[in-house]
């Protein structure tokens, strides 16, 4: 399971407990989608390596 959080949303994201439990900052950063434009958001999720995005153990 993993989630999705919004790039102009800094205050909610930055009080979410879920995603403050992420210590390390480029590991949380893989759950906020990169605003592309005004009008369009991106949020790839990579499975595996490097980029890897933050899956929560449930």
């Amino acid at each position: 399971m993993t989630r999705i959080y919004f790039p102009d949303e800094e205050t909610a994201n930055s009080a979410d407990p879920l995603l403050s439990s992420i210590e390390d900052p480029d590991l949380r950063s893989t759950l906020v989608a990169s605003a592309v434009d005004d009008h369009l958001l991106r949020f790839d999720i990579h499975l595996q390596g490097e980029d890897q995005t933050a899956f929560f153990d449930v």
